[in-house]
Parts: C-alpha cells; structure tokens; sequence
C-alpha cells in the first residue's frame, strides 16, 4: 500500500473513490505534470481567463507495463513519447454560459495494430474518465474507439469501403458498437489509474 491508494472500495466506486482518485492525479500532476490552457473552459474565479490543464505524456515502457499493451502496439514519437498515450487533469473550471465544473481526469491510451499487406493500421483508443458538474455526482467511464486513416470504424467492420455513414442501417450498427464498447468505471479501472499514478509520482513518466 502506497500514499497513493485510499484502502479498500466496492467493485462499484462510489463518489468517495471518484473524488479521492481525481484529487491524487491533480497533486501528481500538478508536480510532475506540463501546464496549459484548455480551450473553452475558463477558471472559477475568472471568467476571463482559460482554465489550466496538467498532462503527463506517458513513455512506451510505462504503457507497456501499467496497461499489458505490447510494445510493437506502440507507436514512438520524436521526443521518445508514446503517441496518443497521456493522463490529463482539468481543475475544478467553467464553461462559457458560467455552468460550473467539477475537476476532470482524462486518461488515453493508443494502440497501433498493423493489418496485412498493404492496409492502413488500426488504432485503437482506450479512454477512462471521471467528470461532472459542479454540485452533482461525478461519473466515471472507459470507452474503446476503433479508427483508421482517422475514420472511426466498427470493431465488426474494418473495411472503410463497405462502411457508409449514410446508411442508417450502418450508422446503427456503429453506435451499437460504441455503447457496447463504453462502460462505467470497475475496480480494475480504479487500481490502473492509481498505479499510473503511484508510477508518475516515483519515477516520472
């Protein structure tokens, strides 16, 4: 057990393991973390100043051993960093009618898999979130998304020609994937992201 873990929770997180996660990524990456301005979010207590954002962009050997993903899966970016693959924390801010935010976690993952002959690669994007409104719970989500040449594609159907968004028939088929493929938060969730966390905290990314 580490500084990091709250003890013991539910297989269902409730708001107390949400709120505890949220706010031991932001003391990380707030120290470990580059800060920036996230578009269209302003800070709290002023409204004409954008909301910070803290991202840690994760490096191939943390993705491999926090998430199981085979390095081949993982594309390397010029600055050593795995491409699609960073955590993210959105402090507590506010959208631009004034409705009030709660602190956000955003955690990406991206896998490459090359398919045979002369095909484009598939990317696989796995996401957890947790976010709400200021005042009401928080919810916390994992969704896979699939995409090739930047087009998003249905895991049952990787051709990019027989895929026609204006089908409707193939339009539903789509969004039957993506609800199938999006979930609420599981204790396995929950101890990944803390272990990412402790991982940032003691070593860095």
């Amino acid at each position: 057990m580490n500084e990091h873990f709250p003890g013991s929770y539910d297989l269902a997180p409730d708001q107390d393991t949400l709120v505890s996660i949220v706010q031991a990524a932001g003391k990380v990456l707030k120290e470990k973390g580059i800060e920036g301005l996230e578009n269209g979010r302003y800070q709290i207590d002023d409204s004409s100043a954008a909301a910070n954002i803290f991202t840690c962009k994760l490096s191939p050997e943390i993705v491999h051993h926090i998430f199981s993903i085979p390095l081949e899966t993982i594309r390397v970016s010029s600055d050593g960093h795995a491409e699609g693959c960073e955590i993210i924390y959105l402090p507590e801010s506010m959208l631009e009618d004034g409705t009030q935010c709660s602190a956000e976690l955003g955690l990406y993952v991206t896998e490459v898999v090359g398919r045979s002959g002369d095909l484009s690669p598939l990317h696989i994007e796995h996401s957890w979130s947790i976010r709400g409104w200021e005042g009401q719970c928080l919810e916390g989500e994992y969704k896979v998304e699939y995409s090739i040449d930047g087009r998003r594609v249905s895991p049952g159907n990787l051709d990019l020609e027989s895929l026609d968004l204006r089908n409707s028939e193939d339009i539903r088929r789509l969004i039957a994937d993506i609800r199938n493929n999006t979930q609420s938060l599981g204790v396995d969730d929950i101890d990944t992201i803390y272990r990412l966390i402790d991982k940032i905290s003691q070593s860095g990314v």
